[in-house]
This record gives structure tokens, sequence and C-alpha cells, in this order.
């Protein structure tokens, strides 16, 4: 039994150190602003815009083109004989009829000019708007990139006085045995890293949430096990 014991926690801490130990999937700035550019859905908005805009463009340019209309009229008649009446009615060969038009016309007005250069106009302010709003999000990927990034070093730094923390307890209770501390002093360093452990935790969950803001930017799934470099 104490062998079955012994192998199973053997295989679960295998199998923790194995999913822990994931290799991490990097991710540079650059590649950031990359996956945000084709998939932040803000972006995507205003991009869609650009063919609505081309296509005003061409519509307008169109309006300055002539219309042909053209018209095409078929008709056939059996020919036979109805009484209606006492009277005989109706032709006795077959009648075929046959029509056909064809038009040109052309409109022009002030309205009908000015159009293309409105349209020209609108089409180069959605231009604008896309640039501007990939020139913001470039900026605010960057920034939640570094800000992800500071998070991590002051992760770093709070795990770091943990471990100090701990020194801290041990000497604490080392000068208690020798005599030259108290319990008081003990309790004291106690108390300090407990504080720390729970300020090292609140740093590693802001990693996460900013992680987490900088993916929400990019517009794609987070993947686990993430690193920025």
């Amino acid at each position: 039994l104490l062998l079955g014991l012994v192998a199973a926690v053997t295989q679960a801490s295998a199998q923790d150190i194995q999913r822990d130990s994931a290799p991490p999937t990097t991710l540079t700035i650059d590649q950031a602003i990359e996956l945000a550019r084709r998939n932040n859905p803000d972006l995507q908005q205003a991009q869609n815009k650009r063919v609505g805009a081309r296509a005003a463009v061409r519509s307008a340019y169109g309006a300055l083109l002539p219309g042909a209309d053209a018209s095409l009229t078929a008709l056939r008649q059996q020919g036979g004989q109805q009484i209606f009446s006492g009277t005989s009615l109706g032709a006795s060969s077959d009648i075929n009829q046959s029509s056909y038009e064809i038009g040109f016309n052309y409109r022009i007005n002030s309205a009908t000019l000015i159009t293309p250069s409105l349209q020209r106009a609108n089409r180069d302010a959605v231009e604008a708007d896309i640039t501007g709003a990939t020139e913001n999000l470039r900026s605010n990927v960057s920034q939640q990139y570094l800000t992800a990034l500071q998070a991590e070093a002051n992760a770093d730094l709070q795990d770091t006085l943990v471990v100090a923390s701990q020194q801290e307890l041990i000497l604490a209770q080392a000068r208690e045995i020798v005599g030259s501390g108290t319990q008081l002093d003990v309790q004291r360093a106690e108390v300090a890293l407990g504080l720390q452990k729970v300020q090292a935790l609140k740093a590693r969950n802001q990693v996460e949430i900013e992680k987490l803001r900088l993916y929400q930017l990019m517009g794609v799934n987070q993947p686990p096990n993430v690193k920025l470099v």
C-alpha cells in the first residue's frame, strides 16, 4: 500500500511538473503591433469603410457616362375562328408582330459634376481615419506592452522581497534560539513575510491582468505561459 501511494504521488507530481514546464510562447513588441493591425476589431471596422468609399467614387464617375436603353417585344397570335352570338370572329392566318427600341441619353447637372470631388474627399478622409486609427493602435499596444513588462519586473521584485523576508524570519528565529532575540521579533518577521507574500501574489495577478489587456487590444486569444521579450 505504501509503495502504491508513493507511486501515485510521484506520478501526480510528474504531471504537475510537465504541465507547469510547458514551453512559454514568446511575444515581441513588433509581433504584438502586427497582430493588432490584423485582428483589432476597431481597426478592422475602420478599414471596412474603405471599400464603401472607393465604391462611392466609382459610382460618382459612372454618373458622368451616358446611358443606353434597349427593348425588344415579340407577339404571336394563332389564327382560328370563334363563334360569338352567331358571328364568326378571328383571323384565318397566324399573326406575328415584333418591335425593338434602342435609345441613348445623357443627363448632367451641377450635382453630377460636384459629386466626384466630394466622394474623393470622403475617400481621402476615410484613408486618413484608417491611418490615424492604425497609429493610435500602435501607440496603445506599445504602451500596454511596456506596462505589462513593468508589471512583470515589479512581480520579480516582490518575489525577491519574499525571499528576503524569509531570510529575515530565519535570522529572527536563530537569534531567539541563541538568546539575542525575542519571540516578538519572530512574530514580527512572520507578519512581514505574510504581508510580502500577499504583495507578491497581487503583483503576479496584475501581470496577468496587463497581459489580458494587451491581448484584448491585439484582438486574439492569449496563449498560456506567454513571455514578453
